[in-house]
């Protein structure tokens, strides 16, 4: 098997010159993607090239007119990776915030067929808020999505068999195309393995984030069209394969369908409608029913005593206080 690393990269100036100077020392291929910086990036990297000749057969370098998000340049990089010939491909940030003896760890990993993903610590020093938060809220998108149990699916280290994953088509383009991506190759019948990763987070102060608003509109957007693919259409085509399927039975998660599916349908007028699909939607997207259906009551009944979004707004914080009580019963 051959591999390559892909780094895309957007206004990274400060930390891609290590980045790229590491995976070159560790002797692996490097294929940079710059997703249209302004800062200075271009003309280092051009500098970069040339400084090899121009005809390096182990360092290539793919450039996007305009930035399109992190998305759009793995696309572009996965693609380019497949002309070169290669079978696998192994995404590092430029940030600086994973470590060279991880990427050679998954590189070392790599199998036909199988997706290898990065697992951070959720105890990491300086982890962001916010980055913890997204992480949790996909691990439950992912779950009802396939029913696997991937702890961090938005962690940017992973290793991607190319020539399985060909044919897979993404429509996110920013932060969630790297979920989109999960969710679809487990609907594909790849496997997913996860592999405990170490993070290096910089101060606040140092640290280059381009994780906007927008981004968590967008993820929730992302979410909501494959869930109607995933209800209303026969995804996934294949069985979810691998060790993660053993862990799709976390209470904390279970809780967490369960109250995403029931609080809201019973939240909403005309519940009397919602009720026979109930089980339905319970079933595909992987929550337990009893405790859907228990859930589903309760919104009714507060939502008979006061409004939808009185019901709303009391039935969640429920449904929450249930997930977080069953992390007792569970380890993930």
């Amino acid at each position: 098997m051959r591999g390559v690393a892909i780094v895309p990269t957007y206004r990274n100036l400060r930390t891609l010159p290590t980045v790229i100077a590491g995976l070159e020392e560790s002797g692996l291929p490097v294929l940079v993607v710059d997703d249209g910086s302004d800062d200075g990036t271009g003309p280092w990297l051009d500098h970069w090239i040339a400084s090899r000749g121009g005809a390096d057969t182990r360092c290539w370098l793919s450039r996007l007119p305009r930035n399109r998000g992190k998305g759009a340049a793995l696309e572009v990089g996965l693609a380019r990776a497949r002309e070169l010939g290669f079978t696998f491909a192994i995404a590092v940030d430029s940030d600086g915030q994973h470590l060279l003896e991880d990427v050679l760890h998954i590189a070392s990993l790599a199998a036909p067929g199988v997706l290898m993903q990065g697992t951070r610590g959720e105890r990491i020093s300086g982890y962001p808020v916010k980055s913890l938060f997204g992480r949790r809220l996909w691990a439950l998108g992912v779950r009802s999505l396939t029913g696997l149990g991937v702890s961090d699916p938005i962690c940017g280290l992973r290793c991607y068999p190319l020539h399985e994953t060909a044919l897979l088509v993404i429509g996110a383009g920013r932060y969630a195309w790297e979920a989109e991506f999960l969710v679809r190759a487990a609907w594909a019948g790849i496997e997913i393995r996860e592999v405990g990763v170490q993070a290096v987070y910089f101060a606040q102060g140092e640290r280059v984030s381009h994780f906007a608003l927008f981004d968590w509109v967008d993820s929730l957007a992302v979410w909501l069209r494959l869930a109607a693919l995933r209800v209303v259409c026969a995804v996934p085509a294949a069985r979810p394969r691998g060790a993660l399927t053993a862990r799709d039975r976390s209470w904390r998660r279970l809780a967490a369908c369960a109250g995403l599916v029931g609080v809201l349908c019973g939240a909403l007028p005309f519940w009397q409608v919602l009720f026979p699909i109930l089980v339905w939607l319970a079933w595909r997207l992987y929550a337990p029913v009893i405790l859907t259906i228990a859930l589903f009551a309760l919104a009714v009944l507060l939502a008979e005593a006061t409004s939808s979004l009185v019901a709303l707004l009391l039935a969640l914080p429920v449904a929450v206080g249930i997930t977080r009580g069953a992390r007792f019963l569970c380890s993930n």
